[in-house]
């Protein structure tokens, strides 16, 4: 029960990554504020897991590529205890397509829901937080540092993610709030469920999987405890040591982006 009496919201945490992070971090013993867009049963359900299996959790719903939305669910979220410890930015999405293809629609889509949404709720969660242990938590992708075919939109926005995550780190460590990227590998969630370019990825991985979304969780939850409070403005890598050359080639034999998860 390291984080027993914390509260913690979790963008995009009705299915996969996100869920797995919101069932650990509540297992961990922190109140949990789930947030969906368009999947509220789903989160719903991932509330109702949590209080099974005797958590606390909440549900808050908004559209974070809406300009007030970002905002307005950090408040929504402090407005359950007064308090707001940990902020894990996991929404995200696709970017756009081939390049040649990416219309204005798509790409303020992709950089509303990837980048400035991050900004908007990472700002908010800093203006009302007086937790002696914050914690801003960025999902990041592979797509960030390598490229990624058919995703150029993503991959600029998780980049412009994760620098906007190591300069808040600078702005906010004088407050001992660390801000910190959790960059996933080819991750096992129902997004790529049924591709079939997924059976090649274990060979590419030292550890010789796909990743689980458990995975994942685990390692926020280790990035958002007091054992972390030393690290800050860090990108840790969560791929299980996907050889990302070889993930790409695979990517454009395919016609697949298998970083952009």
């Amino acid at each position: 029960m390291k984080l027993k009496g914390r509260v913690a919201l979790v963008t995009g945490s009705s299915r996969g990554i996100g869920a797995a992070i919101a069932r650990r971090l509540a297992a961990d013993g922190a109140m949990v504020v789930v947030h969906a867009n368009e999947n509220i049963d789903a989160a719903k359900q991932v509330v109702c897991n949590i209080r099974e299996a005797g958590g606390i959790a909440e549900v808050v719903q908004g559209d974070l590529t809406t300009e007030d939305v970002p905002v307005a669910i950090v408040r929504e979220a402090f407005a359950f205890r007064k308090a707001l410890d940990i902020l894990v930015c996991n929404a995200g999405g696709s970017g756009g397509g081939m390049l040649v293809n990416v219309d204005t629609d798509a790409l303020n889509k992709t950089l509303a829901l990837n980048l400035r949404a991050v900004m908007l709720s990472t700002a908010e969660f800093a203006r009302i937080t007086e937790s002696e242990h914050g914690r801003v938590v960025l999902i990041s992708s592979g797509a960030a540092a390598h490229p990624a075919y058919g995703a150029s939109a993503l991959s600029a926005a998780k980049a412009g993610a994760e620098a906007f995550i190591r300069s808040a780190a600078q702005e906010l460590g004088s407050r001992q709030i660390t801000a910190n990227t959790v960059a996933p590998g080819t991750t096992k969630t129902d997004r790529i469920a049924g591709q079939a370019w997924t059976d090649k990825v274990p060979a590419w991985t030292a550890l010789g999987r796909l990743g689980e979304p458990e995975d994942i969780a685990d390692i926020v939850s280790f990035v958002v405890s007091d054992e972390a409070r030393w690290m800050t403005g860090a990108t840790l890598p969560a791929s299980g040591g996907l050889l990302t050359t070889a993930a790409n080639i695979l990517a454009q034999e395919q016609r697949q982006p298998p970083l952009s998860e």
